[in-house]
């Protein structure tokens, strides 16, 4: 995993930086959503902790012709497609894997299917996951990912296993190592949708 260098914050395990690959267009985002999704812990293999800023903020987000609007007036400006898919991921980020699965089921692309896959990995439901990777096809975010993470994520079918596995084995380096992975994988497909 050397490829991804910035994972932790002062060394809080809990608390995830953006890897360099994402940070310029994170930085781009409105200041509120940016400190939100630096706030949130590291997702969990499971649904994890609820991160409070991200839900406060994305429960009054809405999908426009112009992007994705905010209260404070602030939208990210994206098509109504990609808006969609940006709140699926930002929900998963959040903990609230059921106010992601709203969005990402009703997307039928590839994106919204890869959200909706790791959605299901993310609940435990392993066959469903894969279910959903297959309709994912091939995805330019795969080889990112083969390549950020060393190899660890080669296919998303092997990591779905590797992610039972050390979901079974409830812990230890597998365990970390398949979050880590997992960041590498939400930042990838995040910034994959904002640039469209």
């Amino acid at each position: 995993m050397a490829k991804i260098c910035r994972i932790f914050a002062n060394g809080d395990a809990s608390m995830p930086q953006l890897d360099s690959f994402a940070q310029s267009e994170f930085d781009s985002l409105p200041s509120a959503l940016a400190a939100a999704v630096a706030e949130a812990e590291m997702p969990d293999l499971g649904e994890g902790a609820v991160a409070e800023s991200l839900t406060e903020l994305l429960k009054n987000a809405e999908v426009s012709d112009s992007g994705l609007r905010f209260p404070s007036g602030e939208t990210v400006d994206l098509s109504r497609s990609q808006a969609s898919l940006c709140l699926a991921g930002f929900w998963l980020l959040a903990g609230n894997l059921e106010r992601s699965h709203s969005f990402s089921q009703e997307l039928p692309c590839r994106d919204g299917s890869f959200w909706h896959g790791i959605m299901h990995r993310r609940e435990g439901d392993f066959g469903n996951a894969k279910y959903w990777f297959r309709k994912v096809g091939n995805h330019p975010v795969f080889e990112q990912l083969a390549d950020l993470t060393g190899g660890t994520y080669e296919d998303p079918f092997d990591f779905i296993d590797a992610c039972s596995s050390a979901v079974r084995k409830k812990g230890g380096g597998a365990y970390q190592s398949c979050m880590i992975t997992q960041w590498a994988e939400w930042q990838a497909l995040m910034v994959h949708c904002i640039t469209g």
